[in-house]
């Protein structure tokens, strides 16, 4: 059979459309397949003897990691006083650790806690390995009244 020029050229640009489309579609879904989802149960933590009978409250908070970038999307409430900050700290579970990132909380008794982050590589790790914690400061205890450490929920 010989094919004519107009007839080669509409297969061949039939096999680029569908060559294109075909790996649109693996991209998309290697895209949709590599987001993560964690979540943090936050309950009151004392940091101190003292503090043991004055915290209160509770919340949830949950973390979509795609690629790099963690979106932090909860909330809280019934705290003794009101929030002050909220934090990422880099720590395993039982195990205070140091601050790596900051997050949006409503300065009240209850509300929301948010963000974007951009993770290092290392802390994508930490993630992975339960090794993050979400922590909310508030007026009366200053070094932390609800903690939950975050924990895949894959």
């Amino acid at each position: 059979m010989k094919l004519g020029h107009k007839t080669f050229s509409s297969l061949i640009t039939s096999f680029v459309c569908t060559l294109t489309c075909t790996l649109a579609l693996i991209f998309s879904v290697s895209a949709v397949a590599q987001s993560e989802t964690f979540r943090a149960r936050l309950s009151p933590m004392p940091t101190t003897p003292q503090t043991v009978t004055t915290i209160t409250g509770e919340g949830e908070v949950i973390l979509t990691l795609d690629g790099n970038m963690l979106t932090v999307s909860g909330n809280f409430a019934g705290m003794n006083s009101a929030a002050t900050m909220a934090h990422v700290h880099n720590g395993p579970p039982a195990q205070p650790g140091p601050v790596v990132h900051q997050l949006e909380v409503t300065k009240m008794t209850g509300g929301e806690i948010s963000a974007v982050l951009e993770l290092s590589d290392e802390q994508v790790t930490a993630l992975r390995n339960n090794e993050l914690y979400i922590q909310v400061h508030s007026e009366s205890n200053p070094p932390g009244e609800l903690r939950g450490w975050v924990f895949s929920r894959n």
